[in-house]
């Protein structure tokens, strides 16, 4: 019989990490949905499929920008100029 520890001790994401959707993924990498799905599949991004819904972990994302080449912009003001 496994109990819940158990269970919690072989999940691959922590239970104290809260996972962030397609949209929030996006908005963090500043690219449109499409463009994350599209570098999921070509296997450059980390997402989870859960039921029919994309989720990512925020060290994935890290991870993701770290490897940028280095010609990319990761400027922290909005894309608006301002």
């Amino acid at each position: 019989m496994i109990t819940r520890q158990a269970e919690s001790r072989n999940s691959p994401v922590p239970n104290t990490e809260r996972l962030l959707t397609l949209k929030e993924a996006a908005e963090v990498l500043r690219f449109h949905p499409r463009t994350v799905r599209e570098y999921i599949r070509r296997g450059e991004l980390k997402g989870h499929l859960i039921g029919s819904r994309w989720r990512f972990r925020q060290t994935d994302l890290d991870s993701f920008v770290e490897k940028a080449p280095t010609g990319w912009q990761w400027d922290q003001r909005s894309g608006d100029g301002k």
